[in-house]
């Protein structure tokens, strides 16, 4: 029990605590009500609470303590603001599909057949009366057969189903390794069916001789040849070794890079893949070179297989059947930088 004297001063300075509460108070319930018309009943608020228990109690003679404490607490894990989160699943790019800068036709057989004429030209000029002179051509029928291309993935449902984006990232990653694959063929077609770099007038006569100096050439070879050469196939490695390269004063070559640099020899277009071996390069003339006969167009399609539906898994399959059918091996110069360069190169 404690004494009157002691009483008195806790009274006092619950008393004080009090004026302050409800100066406060005051204060706030007429910052909330300016601006704000009611006529309804006053809705008791958390301050209500404490300051009717303040005075209740502000004569109860038992012992009492003031504390302080967390108002807040809580049990969450983590970070409290939710991540952001990037659409789709990020992976690394496939070549590009090097039958796009071929031509296109269709076929419904297993094999394309091409016939091709050598020409023995002995057309002359002739007297009045004179016998003329017999040209032959020699036919020669060439047979191509239509490839498949195929390879599947397994995927769970849950992935499928939960993974934003997860159905275009598959397609993506099917699509582009069957691709790579396909251009393999169309290159290995190419080297089959080609015309070996040859140096003419040029051989030994080009001093210092570099990689512009035997596309140049090889251009010509084509040139003389009556084709019209319009495409050149690099691998990015060569055409960067090109895009560098500089005379004695080191000035570049192809003037000053970033605003001379273009992606064509004499006019013709350079595609780069690293489909392309370092090293070799490829100048076609492409409408008569050949053209990629598609019996089935590339697709992807998704089902079941084996167990996958007990174990909650879908097969995704991407094919294509086709074959790059070369018309005349004639149009198309293939060679070796190293090599060609020697060739050019002075004794």
């Amino acid at each position: 029990m404690i004494n009157d004297t002691t009483k008195k001063a806790l009274d006092e300075i619950v008393q004080v605590v009090d004026d302050k509460i409800n100066a406060r108070f005051d204060a706030m319930e007429i910052e909330a009500k300016k601006g704000t018309f009611s006529n309804g009943a006053k809705a008791q608020s958390v301050q209500d609470f404490i300051r009717k228990g303040l005075a209740d109690n502000k004569n109860n003679p038992q012992k009492f303590e003031i504390k302080s404490g967390e108002l807040f607490t809580s049990n969450a894990t983590g970070s409290l603001v939710a991540p952001t989160y990037v659409n789709g699943i990020k992976a690394a790019p496939f070549e590009g599909d090097l039958r796009a800068f071929l031509p296109q036709s269709l076929t419904d057989s297993d094999t394309v057949v091409v016939n091709s004429a050598v020409l023995t030209n002995a057309a002359a000029a002739v007297a009045e009366g004179a016998t003329k002179p017999t040209s032959t051509n020699a036919l020669t029928a060439t047979s191509f057969t239509v490839g498949k291309y195929a390879h599947s993935f397994t995927v769970s449902t849950e992935f499928l189903n939960d993974v934003q984006g997860a159905s275009q990232f598959i397609t993506n990653q099917i699509t582009g390794g069957l691709i790579e694959v396909v251009n393999d063929n169309v290159i290995s077609q190419i080297l089959a069916n080609d015309t070996a770099f040859a140096a003419g007038n040029f051989a030994n006569a080009i001093e210092s001789a570099n990689e512009f100096d035997v596309l140049m050439v090889a251009i010509n070879q084509l040139r003389l040849g009556n084709y019209n050469p319009d495409l050149i196939l690099l691998n990015p490695d060569d055409f960067v070794k090109m895009s560098l390269l500089k005379d004695t004063t080191n000035t570049y070559l192809r003037g000053t890079t970033g605003t001379t640099l273009e992606n064509n020899i004499l006019g013709v277009p350079i595609v780069q893949s690293s489909a392309i071996t370092s090293g070799d390069y490829h100048i076609l003339d492409s409408n008569r070179f050949g053209a990629w006969y598609n019996r089935e167009s590339l697709r992807v399609e998704i089902g079941e297989s084996g167990t996958d539906f007990i174990e909650n898994q879908k097969t995704v399959l991407c094919e294509t059947r086709g074959v790059l059918a070369v018309m005349d091996s004639g149009a198309a110069v293939t060679g070796d930088f190293t090599t060609d360069k020697a060739a050019l190169e002075t004794a």
